[in-house]
C-alpha cells in the first residue's frame, strides 16, 4: 500500500514538472479583450507609443518570443519565451527608442509572427503588436505589414534589461 502511494505521488510530481516546463515554452497567454488593429500613422517615421507617459503608475512590458525564435535572439537579451520589464525608466527609454519607418509604400508583407509585444500602463495593456527581433526589431501594423526599428542598438539595450517570467500564465485586460 505505501509503495503504491510513494509511485503515484512519483508520477504526479513527475507529470507537474514536464507540464511546468513544456508551458515555459508554450506559455498561456489570456486576453479578456479583443484589440483593434494597429495601424501605421505616418508615411515615413512613427512612434505608437510616443503620447504615453510611462514615468507613473503601475506600468510594464511583456515581450513574449515563441519558442522557435528564441535561438534568433540578440546574445545580449536572455534567451526565455516570456520576458517583463517594470522599471518606468526603462519603460520611458523604450518609448524614446520605440520609433519605426515604413521601408516601402508598396510593400505590405502579410507574414505573421507568433511573438508579440504588450505595453501596460497602470494595469491596462495601451499597446499590443506582432513583434520580430532578430537582426532588426520589426511590428506588425495592419495597413502597412511590418515595419523597422530605427533604434535596433538602444532598443536591444533597454530589452536586455528584462527579466524572465517563470510563471507560465498571464492574463492580459
Amino acid at each position: 500500500m505505501k509503495k503504491r502511494t510513494v509511485i503515484i505521488m512519483i508520477i504526479c510530481c513527475l507529470l507537474i514538472c514536464i507540464g511546468y516546463g513544456y508551458l515555459c515554452f508554450k506559455p498561456i497567454i489570456i486576453i479578456d479583450k479583443s484589440y483593434s488593429k494597429n495601424e501605421f500613422l505616418s508615411d515615413s517615421l512613427f512612434n505608437p507609443i510616443d503620447t504615453i507617459d510611462f514615468t507613473k503608475g503601475k506600468n510594464k512590458v511583456i515581450l513574449y518570443t515563441n519558442c522557435e525564435d528564441v535561438s534568433f535572439l540578440p546574445k545580449n537579451i536572455k534567451k526565455w519565451t516570456l520576458l517583463e520589464c517594470r522599471d518606468n525608466r526603462t519603460i520611458e527609454q523604450i518609448k524614446n527608442y520605440f520609433e519605426f519607418e515604413r521601408i516601402s509604400k508598396d510593400y505590405v508583407g502579410t507574414t505573421a509572427a507568433d511573438s508579440k509585444i504588450y505595453f501596460f500602463k497602470d494595469n491596462k495593456v495601451v499597446f499590443q503588436s506582432e513583434i520580430i527581433i532578430e537582426n532588426t526589431v520589426s511590428l506588425f501594423f495592419e495597413n502597412t505589414g511590418w515595419v523597422f526599428s530605427t533604434n535596433y542598438n538602444d532598443l536591444i539595450k533597454c530589452f536586455s534589461e528584462f527579466k524572465p517570467v517563470y510563471f507560465p500564465i498571464i492574463k492580459i485586460n
